[in-house]
This record gives structure tokens, sequence and C-alpha cells, in this order.
């Protein structure tokens, strides 16, 4: 564990820095209580983060201490990254055990860029906090962890990283990916929030805050009346930051390449099929204009959670609808939830690729976007989405029996897994401390993935002679 230790010091000692841009927006709109609250997390974040690397000796990790270092990332950063809801009471709580609670739902909703919230009216908030809700879509969302051992380490670490958090390569080397992810999302949070500032929305916090959650897939929404956003002109803005946080990052690499021809993949073309075929059913199931259907569809299978109507009025079955767009979620190598279009399409693949095996054909690979994958990685993308599957059901089953409508239940917990953020009504802030707490659960195993996040419970380990081979199965769709 020291090992693991050490690297989540540099993580947390990262953190507490990066939360200087919230304080700054503090000192710029004069907001003393935030300012204490943002300073004593920075502070918390960045002195924890000295103490675990004084503590730990820094080594290579094996991909089992990978995926402990993942979850406990999120864990720590939840926890941590709670006191500012604590510390000024965002929630108006009486006793301190639900400020605590609610305020550790709040910030793990943040980094895990799921959108719950708790808040009844966010534009009642400080700006600098409102930008710091958004900002922790922007560190849970691009992988903090990940990005910062980049440039640490080289060798085994990086590679079982990569694979823990399904990175893919884009250069002849992850660093350099990982240099072209940052410019990248920095050009589109700059130009969207350009555009926005052009179209009238002259308030830079909120403007900043609604595009990181958007390009990040998060959610959280500046203010209560998120409706001028969505509408048109504007809304068509918040639709492309939407559909660019569930494409591939492979995909705009090879957009800003020029390299157009090969940006259009099966992945993406399927997700748009998808989304187009759910837009006509829901019409025809609970009609609402294009428009509108257009973008809860999108919202819905980016995992962003951005919503106008009121879901807790939506009939069943379109529901139901909603509930499959979640679990799916966006494309692989996104900041989209879901188990990923990549592996259903790999899934239904795999049926065939038995049918063939079972009379005798050859053992071939099956391809899906020009990679190839074999009975190990078919297994392992099985396993994923049949306890993926199961978690979902059992945890929508466990608050059906708590008094909540099946439905609305399986709404609730595949939004909370897909880290969308979309809600039947469930999630408020009467709701029992256990199903908070559940839920919480099933936004930290959304964002780190179900194999990972079991792994890293565990007492498995791997065969270091098949490692590579191994982990390449859970990770490489």
């Amino acid at each position: 564990m020291r090992p693991v230790l050490a690297n989540m010091g540099l993580v947390m000692q990262l953190a507490g820095i990066l939360i200087a841009l919230p304080i700054g927006m503090g000192f710029v709109y004069n907001e003393s209580q935030a300012i204490i609250a943002l300073f004593i997390t920075s502070f918390a974040l960045f002195f924890f983060g000295f103490f675990l690397n004084t503590m730990s000796v820094r080594e290579e990790l094996d991909f089992k201490q990978s995926c402990i270092l993942l979850t406990g990332v999120f864990v720590v950063l939840g926890i941590i990254g709670a006191l500012p809801y604590i510390w000024i009471n965002a929630f108006n709580d009486t006793d301190t055990g639900s400020r605590i609670l609610n305020g550790l739902f709040e910030s793990v909703s943040g980094f895990t860029t799921t959108g719950f919230s708790l808040i009844s009216d966010p534009g009642a908030l400080p700006h600098s906090l409102m930008f710091y809700r958004s900002f922790t879509h922007l560190i849970g969302g691009l992988g903090i962890v990940f990005l910062l051992l980049a440039f640490f380490y080289t060798g085994k670490t990086l590679e079982n990283m990569s694979r823990v958090m399904n990175f893919v390569r884009v250069t002849d080397s992850i660093k350099k990916s990982l240099v072209m992810i940052l410019v990248v999302y920095s050009v589109y949070i700059a130009v969207f929030s350009g555009i926005f500032y052009l179209m009238g929305f002259t308030n830079i916090a909120d403007t900043i805050s609604v595009v990181l959650s958007s390009l990040m897939t998060g959610g959280f929404s500046p203010v209560a009346d998120f409706s001028p956003y969505a509408a048109f002109p504007a809304g068509l803005m918040v639709i492309v930051m939407m559909i660019f946080g569930a494409m591939s990052f492979i995909i705009h690499y090879r957009i800003i390449s020029g390299k157009l021809k090969k940006a259009i993949t099966s992945e993406f073309i399927v997700f748009l099929l998808i989304s187009a075929l759910c837009v006509l059913v829901l019409m025809t199931l609970y009609p609402l204009d294009v428009y509108t259907t257009l973008f809860h569809v999108l919202s819905a299978s980016s995992g962003t959670g951005f919503s106008t109507i009121d879901f807790t009025s939506v009939p069943e079955k379109p529901k139901l609808v909603y509930v499959i767009l979640m679990f799916i979620g966006g494309m692989s190598f996104s900041t989209a939830g879901g188990i990923k279009i990549s592996r259903l399409m790999l899934f239904f693949k795999s049926i065939f690729y038995t049918m063939r095996t079972a009379i005798g054909n050859d053992d071939n690979n099956i391809t899906v976007d020009g990679n190839e994958f074999g009975s190990k990685v078919i297994i392992a993308n099985l396993v994923l989405i049949i306890i993926s599957l199961t978690v979902v059901l059992g945890a929508g089953v466990m608050f059906w029996f708590s008094g909540f409508g099946l439905v609305d239940s399986m709404f609730e917990v595949a939004s909370a897994f897909g880290t969308v953020g979309l809600s039947a009504g469930i999630t408020t802030i009467a709701l029992a401390a256990p199903l908070k707490l559940a839920l919480i659960l099933l936004m930290i195993m959304g964002r780190v993935e179900s194999i990972p996040f079991f792994v890293a419970l565990s007492g498995l380990r791997l065969n270091k002679g098949s490692q590579g081979e191994t982990v390449e199965g859970t990770s490489q769709v």
C-alpha cells in the first residue's frame, strides 16, 4: 500500500494547487467566506498529500495497485472536496451529520462528473463556489491521476494506469497524447466561453461553469433556471459540447490533425444512430418538439445530465428509454459514462463469434474500428457488462424496496452509475442517508468502471507473467 499512498499524495498536492483557480475567482468577486472555505480545502489537500509523500515510498504500480489508487483518489477527493459545502452550509442543514453527508454527496457528484445536486438554488451560492463545483468536473473528467503520473513516471506504472483508465494513445507516446488532450480541451473551453459571451451571457463565472460542465459531461448548473442556456440558439452550443464530451478523443485528434476521413468511426456512427432512434421512439411515447427531445437524449447518452423538463412527470415507458441511454453511455475514451458504445458493439459481434467457434470454425479475432480483440478480451467485456447490469438492477431493487417506484428507482441508479445526474425526483435533500451512500458508491463505481472498482476491493492479484494480456482484456474497448 505504501506506493499507492505515495502516488495518492502527488495527486492530492496537485489538486490542492489547482484549487487556486476558484480561490482567485473568490478574490475577483470579494467573497470572503468562500475564499476561506476554498483555502482550507486547498490547504488540506496539499498538506495531506505532502504527509503521504513523506511517509510512503514511491515505486512503480502494478495493475491491482493502480485500481486501488484510482478508486481511492475519488474517495479522498470526495471527502476533502466536501469542505467548502460544509463550511458555508450550502444545504441549510440544521445538524452536523446531515451537513457532512450532503457535502460528501455534492463533492463526489462533482469529481465523478455525475452532476447530481442537493443544492436547491445554485444561483444563491458565491460565484467562486459555483465555479469550484464545475471545476471539480474538469479535475475528475480529464483524469487528474493519470495526468499527474504521466509527467512523473514511465514504464509499467504508466501502462497500467492507461489500461485502468481506458486510455488509448493517439500519438507515438502516452505523454504526447496527454499533452494533446490538455491543449484541445483548453482550446474548447476558451472558444465556447467566448461564443457564449458574444451571445450575451456576460457573467464569466456562470459561463465558464456551463462550458466546463458541458465538455466534461458533468451537469452541474450554475443557476437554478438552466432554460436560457438550453434555449435556441445557445442550446445548440450546449448540444455541440455534449456531443464533443461523448466523442472519443481519437476523433478529436484526427479532426485537428486533418484526418477527416478517419474521424468518422463506426462507434461514432452507432452513437448517432442510437441517438436518432431514441429521438423517434421518445417523440412517439412522450411527444415533445424535436429540439427538446434531442437535447435530453444527448444529455442522457453523453452523461451530461442537463435538463429543462421535470422527469417526475415523464411516463414510465419514456423513462425506460432514458435508462437504456444512460446505461449505454457515450463513446470509449471520452468523458462520458456508461458501459460505452464500443463495448456494446463488441458484445453483439461476440454473439456471432461464439456461433462460429461453436460449429468448429477458426477462432478468428473480432474487429471493432480497426482494433482486433481475442477471446480473453471478449470474455472480459462480457463480464464487465454483466457486472454493471447486475449492480444497476440490484441497486434499483434496493431503492424499490425502500418505497420508490421500480422504474423511477432504475432511472435514478442508472443515472448515478452512468455519471449522468438526471433525476426522477428521488435524489433530494430528504433522501435517507443509506440511499445517499448507495448513490455515492454507484457514482464512484461508474467513474472508475466496474472491474477496476472490484479489483481494488478484492484480494485478487494478477499473475505477473500474464498481466499485460489480462489487463488489456478489461480496458481496450
